[in-house]
């Protein structure tokens, strides 16, 4: 039992002055994105971390660690940017969202590389020792530690930027701040207690700070002698036990114990690096109900340096070879089998003079509250890992040791030196180590838990912010019929209202859907456009651009009448509609104009057969919308707009391709045809009109759209320049590839949803789609292990809803839970649907369920 002192005295930036004298830099990595990223992706991945291995000079730890996310935290990137006091439903679903996550426990993987700095010429080396001596006299005698010249921190910053810079940018190493620093320290010292607070962001960095940090002092216990009984002969025998009992009994408040268990990785599967297969410390991130940190404590050699070494073992091994010359014995074949590795290894580090080796020694470390869950947890770790043959051992009694080899700041322990591997960059490349599968953007409401492995994660979509980094807010997803995309869909558009934004909803759902869900978030307006009681005459509507009314009307009207503009009766419409003439004549809506049309004054060359034209449709039911005076305008500021479309007809695909069949439709179905033009009309000039005041289009069977040339450009023009306008589109549908438009269609969409898809053509369309090929895995996965139904009456298991697959705006692809709101109301206004199995709407499961 012991109080071993944290080794570091005093920090200044990233830097750290430590009792043996030497002084660490330390950074926080970026992981590589990986996951289900293409061979060629991977490859890159593999390459960079083979630049890293290369770029680290001498010795150099770099460790893993699982943080749990603080629900507080993650609630602060879903309010930040907004006015909780102008937005109380958005206050409310984030006050929500804090049970939700405390249920959930999300979490992330952080990358931390210590660098020890040499201290140049052993003149200075001398002179470091003797410091480091007084320093450790004078805290002996309670003397306070002298504070770092200015001097001497300046050049030690420059000696860490130059070693950095050669590490390849991707990695984005930033420079850790003290507060960092003592936060690994607080989770060193609490592994497995779930007590971590959220990492401090880069903005607490005290320039100059030059302080001994305040690392709490703490109490180590191999074995955990301190829970022997107090009484009894087994009070005098130690327990032999593989573990670590951590706690700081002299703090305020102590937390309780922490018990740990350190495993070194001892044996390599047989035959070589695998690649991809042999990402070994991906396995830490499988393991389900406890987290895995590791540390690796790396010494990198150049090639002259270790062809130097190899040659003077073939020295030796030539000599024993002599000395058994005649023998036939199983010593002679071992020896010869260490000949030809020496060799082997000689001629790779001959063949790349740029080539290093990589001395490598790995810990893994679990901690729990009590002694028993700890060890049940190393062993199931070790099961893990020999099942794809790798070996862990808890080496009894250097339980401490390991813990201070994973502490940047401390020097090697010589235990590391029982398990260390030696290899080359290019192999140790082969693990990976510094990966990510991370989803979706830094702040912004919550979509979904990131569950692409058992480490769950949390995904953010923010769509006014990918506005301001010059990228679309666009969605589409795709799943079979109630795979959850409607429900996925509605909660992106109630969280953008409830944040201050707008939403334009198609609802063709014959029992109105989204006409009940937009009328339970908000005051909705509901445009019914078989039975209307709004007005949506484009010249009643855009009064103060009489320009853009006459362009939205001539849009509607040409086609719905067959004519050519350039055609004798084309040109008078677009006579007739202009605001010039109009306003001349006084013509405010169009039954003004086709009354005008009629009169026997009205000059208009071919007027009368143009309003014989017109007059067919205005017969028709349909366009009373546009026709009919007696009805208000439509006010395009309300929050949510809902047209139902429901009794409007529309002609297929190969109609509206064919010129001939298109001809021959019958009079509703070619007016449901122009109305469907006039309400993407209308919705992109709602969503364009106000930039400050983020609007989305929401069309949940986008083929109503896409099946005609002019609806595929304007939904086009959301993705492409939506976000000048802050505006976007939201599309559902159940085939990506007929329904998403053309192939640049498909393709500038951004942010893609591949939700349950159990038919085998669908889904090979919507990894494709995806990004993610043929994978036969991942098609089995999405067909079988996607939100699965019980096969009965396709019920699925409420734990499960919601999964799917997710490509986000920059590229990255894993595996998602959808997450409905969190406050009562929102997740029954977005669960409940007309026809909904009894007893199916509730309160959100949050139990993550991997498959």
């Amino acid at each position: 039992m012991s109080a071993v002192r944290q080794p570091t005295t005093k920090i200044a930036y990233n830097l750290r002055w430590t009792r043996s004298g030497v002084v660490w830099a330390d950074y926080l990595l970026t992981g590589i994105d990986y996951g289900y990223r293409s061979k060629d992706d991977k490859k890159a991945a593999r390459n960079l971390h083979r630049m890293l291995a290369r770029a680290l000079p001498g010795e150099s730890l770099l460790r893993g660690v699982c943080a749990s996310l603080n629900p507080l935290a993650v609630v602060e990137r879903m309010e930040r940017g907004i006015d909780l006091e102008a937005h109380p439903a958005w206050n409310a679903e984030c006050d929500a969202t804090v049970d939700t996550l405390s249920d959930i426990r999300p979490g992330q993987r952080l990358y931390w590389l210590s660098i020890p700095l040499t201290s140049g010429t052993w003149r200075d080396q001398a002179i470091t020792g003797f410091k480091s001596a007084v320093e450790a006299g004078a805290e002996m005698l309670g003397v306070p530690a002298a504070a770092v010249p200015d001097a001497e921190v300046e050049r030690r910053r420059e000696q860490a930027e130059r070693i950095v810079q050669a590490i390849p940018a991707q990695f984005a190493p930033t420079p850790a701040t003290p507060a960092q620093m003592v936060w690994l320290w607080h989770h060193d010292l609490r592994r497995g207690l779930s007590l971590d607070t959220d990492l401090p962001d880069h903005s607490t960095t005290a320039q100059g700070t030059k302080s001994p940090a305040s690392f709490t002092r703490a109490r180590f216990d191999e074995g955990a002698q301190l829970d022997r009984p107090e009484e009894g002969w087994r009070s005098k025998v130690p327990t032999m036990e593989t573990v670590l009992r951590v706690d700081t009994p002299w703090s305020l408040d102590p937390p309780q114990p922490s018990y740990q268990v350190f495993l070194c990785l001892s044996d390599l599967p047989s035959g070589g690096t695998l690649f991809p297969g042999s990402e070994f410390l991906s396995i830490c991130d499988d393991m389900a109900g406890f987290d895995a940190d590791w540390a690796m404590r790396l010494t990198v050699r150049s090639s002259e340096e270790v062809r130097a070494k190899n040659r003077r073992s073939l020295i030796n091994l030539n000599e024993q070879f002599n000395q058994r010359e005649g023998e036939m014995s199983h010593a002679g074949n071992h020896l010869a089998a260490v000949a030809d590795d020496l060799a082997e290894y000689d001629a790779q580090l001959e063949a790349d003079r740029m080539e290093v080796e990589v001395e490598w020694t790995t810990i893994f470390s679990v901690g729990a509250p009590s002694a028993k869950e700890a060890r049940r947890a190393a062993l199931d770790l070790q099961k893990e890992f020999e099942a794809s043959n790798y070996s862990l051992v808890a080496p009894m009694g250097f339980q401490q040791e390991l813990f201070w080899a994973c502490v940047p700041g401390y020097p090697t322990p010589k235990i590391c030196r029982e398990f260390r591997q030696n290899t080359t960059s290019y192999h140790w490349s082969a693990y990976v180590p510094c990966v990510r599968n991370d989803l979706g953007d830094a702040s912004g409401p919550l979509l979904a838990i990131n569950i692409s492995n058992a480490r769950l994660g949390v995904v953010h979509h923010n769509v006014e912010g990918k506005a301001a980094r010059d990228v679309s807010g666009s969605m589409a997803v795709t799943g079979n019929l109630g795979s959850g995309k409607s429900v996925l869909l509605k909660t992106v558009a109630a969280n953008l209202i409830d944040r201050g934004g707008q939403a334009v909803v198609i609802d063709s759902t014959p029992l109105g859907e989204y006409e009940k869900w937009a009328k339970s978030i908000t005051d909705a307006t509901v445009v019914n456009v078989g039975e209307p009681d709004v007005s949506l005459d484009p010249l009643r509507m855009f009064v103060g651009d009489q320009r853009k009314a006459a362009e939205v009307a001539g849009s509607v009207l040409l086609p719905m009448m067959g004519l050519d503009p350039a055609d004798d009766l084309g040109s008078a419409l677009s006579q007739v509609l202009s605001a010039d003439y109009r306003s001349e004549a006084g013509l405010d809506s169009l039954a003004d104009v086709a009354d005008h049309l009629a009169e026997p004054g009205c000059e208009i060359e071919g007027a009368k057969d143009l309003h014989r034209k017109l007059a067919v449709f205005m017969r028709d039911s349909s366009t009373d919308v546009l026709f009919r005076r007696d009805l208000p305008v439509l006010v395009p500021e309300a929050p949510a707009i809902v047209f139902r479309t429901h009794k409007l007809s529309l002609p297929t695909k190969d109609e509206m391709l064919s010129e001939h069949l298109f001809r021959r439709l019958s009079i509703s179905t070619r007016v449901g045809h122009i109305m469907y033009q006039l309400l993407a009309e209308l919705a992109r000039e709602i969503c364009f009109a106000d930039p400050n005041r983020l609007a989305v289009l929401l069309c949940d069977e986008a083929h109503r759209f896409t099946s005609w040339q002019r609806g595929t450009m304007i939904l086009a023009e959301f993705v492409r320049d939506g976000r000048k306008h802050g505006a976007a589109v939201l599309l559902g549908s159940q085939d990506p590839e007929a329904d998403f438009g053309d192939e640049t269609m498909r393709g500038l969409i951004p942010t893609r949803v591949v939700m349950r898809q159990t038919d085998e053509r669908l889904a090979r369309k919507c990894l494709r789609w995806l990004g993610a090929g043929d994978d036969p895995v991942l098609l089995k996965e999405l067909m079988e292990q996607t939100s699965p139904a019980n096969g009965v009456d396709g019920y699925v298991d409420p734990s499960r809803r919601g999964e799917g697959y997710m490509r986000d705006a920059m590229g990255n692809l894993g595996r998602i839970k959808a997450l409905a709101p969190s406050t009562k109301a929102r997740f029954d206004a977005v669960t409940t649907t007309p026809k909904e199995r009894p007893g199916a709407v509730g309160r959100p499961s949050v139990l993550v369920t991997r498959s």
